[in-house]
């Protein structure tokens, strides 16, 4: 009974896993294709325009429905009232992040000489109702590890949003399709959730319920709200020391990494959160399932990002077309960022499954203040100066994970290192092996080009790992062998 109950456990979990890969690559692969068509409609300043904009809502949707998500994934007993009260107090701030938002607009169109932020601010503002809702959902979904059902609402809703967006796009509304693309995708995302999960949530009101969720709720809410008012000030920095097309520029780079590192980010943390929350009674239990998930997934993300940076130069061309080549090294800063914070992101997700999210917030606000000093420091090197001021913020937050004490969850500093640098020093041996044979073949054309640097990427890791990892790579080949055999 024990192996065939451990049997379904893994079926499930490759199940999770092959959902999640489905997710990611086909948000990947329509936000590439959006992109592709709004590079060649539209101008780094209507990028930039409608990233201000954009920053702005990602920040207020903080307020709405991200403070509940975590507190309600990791709450021992839960109630629909906790729901339907996380729900009514949700829609209560976004009614009055809407209501500000017509105000704030104004004020911004004078303040960058952009009208349009008259409008785009409050019309892309309404969008904080829907994701208030999806995140409560999302709450409700992972706690009945309902993980294929979330994967496929995000998928599902960005088919919806993207195509609606594409067709504004097509039809001469250009910074109304980049607006639409974010409103669109979150409407279509929470009503395919609350289909999918079968659970009807309708707002409700109750302080008591409210006041349970507490302290994790609190922490979880300035987490986010540390992460976002990072990216606000982030944009607003570029803006004033950088320019609006050079924002145009970053928000271009940002559209190539950033996909694949919120899918990447946000599924590790779903999966490994389930798997943590029900370790967190044994202290030494979690901690060699922390070191076990920590090291064999940064086996898996470190060379995604390294290899993305070694390609970048090929592939952004192929996305954006002419005019972005400014873009191409801030994306490779970017990636090679994500490089380090990706792996590294789960040993928090350890210690708030302990209940202590708290170490999340400190090495936000560290890599916030990295970020900006090298952000303003560096202002005069050009569009570069933005890639390493997410390197340096991002470098803060991996030390900071590696550096906590050992007393809060019983795995050692040094067992911590350990379990991310041999990844990362083979992902960066395999990086440099491909970048090296990238900027040898010059006279290839970008496609022909970015699909020798993958292969040659994938099989320079394999044998990398087969000659210095060989219990990882027998682990990776003994799943891929199977899935090789079904063709």
């Amino acid at each position: 009974m024990t192996s065939i109950s451990a049997k379904r456990g893994a079926t499930r979990l490759i199940g999770w896993i092959g959902w999640a890969g489905l997710d990611a690559i086909g948000r990947l692969a329509l936000l590439t294709g959006s992109t592709v068509v709004f590079s060649r409609l539209l101008s780094p300043r209507d990028f930039g325009v409608t990233a201000l904009a954009l920053t702005i809502v990602t920040v207020a949707a903080v307020f709405v429905g991200s403070p509940f998500e975590e507190a309600l994934a990791q709450r021992r007993h839960l109630r629909m009232m906790h729901l339907r009260a996380a729900l009514g107090a949700s829609w209560a701030v976004g009614a009055a992040l809407v209501a500000l938002s017509i105000p704030a607009g104004l004020l911004l169109a004078d303040a960058y000489g952009a009208p349009e932020m008259r409008l785009l601010l409050p019309v892309s503002m309404a969008s904080v109702f829907f994701s208030g809702h999806s995140d409560i959902a999302t709450a409700l979904a992972r706690r009945l590890r309902r993980f294929n059902d979330v994967a496929y609402a995000t998928l599902a809703g960005h088919v919806v949003g993207i195509a609606l967006a594409l067709l504004l796009a097509l039809l001469g509304y250009g910074l109304w399709a980049l607006i639409g693309q974010r409103l669109l995708v979150v409407v279509a995302r929470a009503i395919i959730l609350q289909w999918r999960i079968g659970f009807l949530i309708l707002p409700g009101w109750s302080s008591a319920h409210v006041g349970e969720l507490g302290r994790f709720a609190g922490y979880s809410f300035l987490a986010r709200l540390t992460e976002s008012v990072t990216y606000l000030v982030f944009n607003n920095l570029v803006q004033i020391f950088y320019g609006v097309s050079t924002l145009g520029l970053v928000n271009m780079a940002m559209r190539l990494i950033e996909p694949i590192r919120g899918a990447i980010l946000g599924t590790g943390h779903n999966l490994a959160f389930s798997f943590f929350a029900r370790a967190n009674h044994d202290a030494a239990r979690l901690s060699r399932l922390a070191a076990d998930v920590v090291s064999q997934s940064a086996f898996v993300t470190a060379p995604v990002f390294v290899g993305l940076a070694a390609v970048t130069p090929a592939l952004l061309p192929l996305v954006a077309g002419p005019g972005w080549d400014e873009a191409i090294g801030v994306a490779i800063c970017l990636s090679l960022a994500s490089a380090m914070a990706v792996p590294s992101g789960l040993i928090y997700t350890a210690f708030s499954a302990n209940g202590r999210p708290e170490f999340s917030l400190m090495s936000l606000v560290a890599g916030f203040f990295a970020m900006a000093a090298v952000l303003v420091g560096a202002s005069a090197l050009g569009p570069i100066g933005v890639g390493l001021s997410r390197i340096a913020g991002d470098a803060v937050r991996a030390g900071v994970a590696i550096g906590l004490s050992p007393r809060h969850l019983g795995w050692s500093r040094r067992g911590r290192f350990d379990a991310l640098s041999p990844a990362w020093l083979l992902a960066g041996l395999m990086g440099l092996v491909v970048a090296l044979a990238g900027a040898a073949t010059p006279a290839l054309g970008h496609a022909a080009q970015a699909s020798m640097i993958v292969g040659l990427g994938v099989a320079v890791y394999a044998a990398l790992l087969a000659v210095f990892a060989r219990p990882v790579f027998d682990v990776f080949a003994g799943h891929v062998a199977p899935l090789l055999r079904r063709r």
